[in-house]
């Protein structure tokens, strides 16, 4: 029985952004950055720490690993596992990327906890059963000059 209630709930996120996409193209991505994250909060508390939370993330079978690289201007996840996989193929199987990613999103709010630039999250692109999130942090002209 359970098995058959997740799949009624990973169609009824997949829809729902599959129509938002549909409504407003790739721009409802700018939408959606915050899905999910009152759902870490609430679970964690204070999402500063982002050793903490990435170590809760896979710890709770959200993602089996999650690796992150930074530089200067931008921020990539490689998120292995993931438990929003079978959403992701619907989108993949219709050659779109997904809206969003709830991972993504708190690592964005951690990162802005600890008074990062807030990055702004890119096409999202696969290897496999790797998810690869790369988010371009944004610059105020004070920052560039």
């Amino acid at each position: 029985m359970s098995n058959k209630l997740d799949r009624f709930k990973n169609t009824l996120i997949y829809e729902s952004q599959k129509e938002f996409y549909d409504e407003r193209g790739k721009g409802a991505r700018y939408r959606m950055t915050t899905v999910g994250v009152s759902f870490f909060k609430e679970e964690l508390g204070d999402l500063k720490d982002m050793a903490a939370l990435v170590a809760w993330l896979q710890d709770n079978h959200f993602a089996e690993k999650i690796e992150m690289t930074e530089d200067n201007l931008s921020v990539e996840l490689k998120v292995k596992g993931c438990c929003l996989h079978s959403i992701t193929d619907g989108f993949r199987k219709m050659n779109r990327q997904p809206l969003s990613c709830p991972i993504a999103n708190v690592i964005m709010a951690s990162m802005e906890l600890n008074g990062s630039m807030p990055p702004e999250i890119l096409p999202i692109e696969f290897e496999g059963d790797v998810c690869k999130v790369k988010m371009a942090k944004i610059f105020t002209s004070a920052v560039v000059e």
